[in-house]
């Protein structure tokens, strides 16, 4: 079995700025990325398209990160887990745990770095079978 490639990705910030950063940086390596300016957006964005991974904010008006993935999990098909990685500023331990807590897949630090990303991505492409365990 192997995992999905990464091809569209969603950025969840209320943040337009930093949506924007993350757009062009990550359109520059050759990904298609929608934006969601929150939750509930998000939700509905993923409920009409498919997406293959979401960089998620955690502190947004509203519902905040770990909400909407808690959500996002709640509402997965089975044995289809989208890849959601918390794209924040706040990266202490606590708030890591609280991300894999919340279903999150990982963390990447603000500011926004497209290398730590293609790493990421890198790992999801990878063919299961080839991931050491």
């Amino acid at each position: 079995m192997t995992s999905p490639v990464v091809k569209r990705i969603l950025v969840v910030d209320d943040d337009p700025t930093n949506r924007l950063v993350v757009r062009v940086l990550m359109e520059r390596r050759g990904y298609h990325v929608a934006e969601a300016d929150g939750g509930q957006q998000s939700l509905d964005m993923i409920a009409e398209e498919p997406f293959d991974l979401v960089l998620m904010d955690l502190s947004m008006p509203g519902m905040d990160g770990l909400e909407t993935t808690k959500l996002i999990r709640q509402a997965q098909e089975p044995g289809r887990e989208l890849p959601i990685f918390a794209l924040s500023a706040h990266t202490s331990r606590q708030s890591v745990e609280a991300c894999l807590e919340a279903g999150m897949n990982g963390v990447l630090s603000k500011p926004f770095d497209s290398q730590k990303a293609e790493q990421v991505i890198d790992l999801i492409n990878r063919p299961t079978d080839s991931v050491p365990s």
